[in-house]
């Protein structure tokens, strides 16, 4: 009944472009339904037109960027496969149950990320991400920003609402949150956050808030884990910046800045199509703080600062040293003080830091197109 047409689920993710055009590329017939969700989980107005297209026949085949249930709650219905490609880590659902439809063919960028939904009975796969190179070379190309940054960093400080939720917390309470903290933030390639939060210490919050706040709040394991990993990458970025700009020009683009971070120049907000390729292009230095709860995965930043030409200097991923040659496709580090000492002798060093970043971006153009990501995801669907 079902051909093998595909459609392309579009809402403004970052990837559109390059998943566009390598369909084209490989003359996949295929067809775009935009929609931009208030609630990925409930939307009734959507379902409604959803079914609509499904229910014609024409496509074989369901195709997005990031996990929606109800998505998967039209596939399931029409027993058609729907693949969903994850670049969010953690996934920004509240109830994974849907991901277990067995129409789903789900991707995480993060092999560690899809080996915990594994533990929890989900088929689901690991495949890193793609760089759109001619994409980005079109836009460095029409840029017009010139001057060069030493040091630049995109990506948001986590300033996070950790001390408002430890604040009713009795002092034992408090202690730990702060020892789990510190456990993580010092280990670069282990997650410790899933197992250091006990359904005891859930228990132990959940009955003081129950006491401290008229609402009936009670925080979740999910909402917990969430909200450390992003105090403790807050915290490190922080560290990183501060120690960083005390010894050279360090630029960074957020929509929040943090005053007391006084050696930094911040810019704001970077556009993805008109600003983020030039940043990563003339940058000496790409640096990538990766939010702690990517567990193995190599963040899109990465992949796409390289294949702007940029060189890049990340913290430490597992999967970062399985893909790249460190040393001579991009760089990492393990400690702060290993950060620093790499970025003084790459900022010295500039042939051999251009030299690396040309090597990066040749893995990128050869091992991290969309074309083979999409080749690889369809076959497993039945292509």
């Amino acid at each position: 009944m079902y051909r093998d047409k595909v459609l392309f689920f579009q809402w403004k993710s970052f990837m559109n472009h390059g998943i566009s055009s390598a369909l084209q590329a490989l003359g996949i017939d295929y067809g775009t339904f935009f929609y931009q969700f208030r609630d990925w989980e409930q939307d009734e107005k959507f379902l409604e037109r959803f079914r609509g297209i499904i229910g014609k026949g024409e496509y074989g085949k369901v195709f997005s960027v990031n996990f929606s249930p109800l998505i998967s709650d039209v596939c399931e219905e029409f027993g058609i496969p729907y693949i969903a490609w994850i670049y969010d880590s953690p996934v920004h659902i509240r109830n994974i149950e849907k991901m277990k439809h067995s129409s789903n063919v789900l991707y995480f960028f993060d092999r560690g990320q899809a080996e915990a939904y594994q533990n929890m009975g989900i088929a689901a796969k690991s495949l890193p991400l793609a760089a759109d190179i001619k994409w980005f070379e079109q836009k460095i190309a029409a840029g017009k920003q010139k001057t060069r940054h030493r040091i630049s960093m995109l990506g948001t400080l986590y300033q996070t609402e950790y001390l408002h939720f430890t604040r009713p917390l009795n002092g034992y309470l408090r202690g730990y949150l702060e020892g789990v903290l510190n456990a993580q933030s010092k280990l670069y390639g282990a997650y410790l956050l899933p197992e250091l939060i006990s359904e005891e210490l859930l228990c132990d919050m959940n009955r003081i808030y129950q006491n401290a706040s008229s609402d009936g709040f009670q925080m979740g394991k999910r909402e917990l884990e969430f909200l450390l990993a992003q105090e403790v990458t807050g915290r490190e970025r922080y560290m990183a910046l501060a120690l960083l700009s005390s010894h050279f020009p360090v630029d960074v683009y957020t929509e929040k800045k943090d005053a007391h971070l006084k050696n930094v120049r911040f810019h704001g907000y970077a556009d993805y199509e008109t600003k983020m390729p030039l940043i990563f292009a003339h940058s000496d230095i790409n640096l990538n703080i990766s939010l702690k709860c990517i567990r193995t995965g190599i963040p899109l930043r990465v992949i796409e600062a390289m294949g702007c030409g940029g060189f890049v200097l990340s913290n430490y991923q597992e999967e970062l040293l399985e893909y790249f040659k460190l040393g001579e496709e991009c760089e990492a580090y393990g400690e702060l003080e290993e950060l620093y000492a790499k970025a003084k002798f790459y900022l010295a060093h500039e042939e051999l830091r251009a030299q690396i970043a040309r090597r990066g971006l040749e893995r990128i153009r050869r091992d991290f197109t969309f074309e083979e990501r999409l080749k690889t995801m369809l076959r497993s669907a039945g292509d």
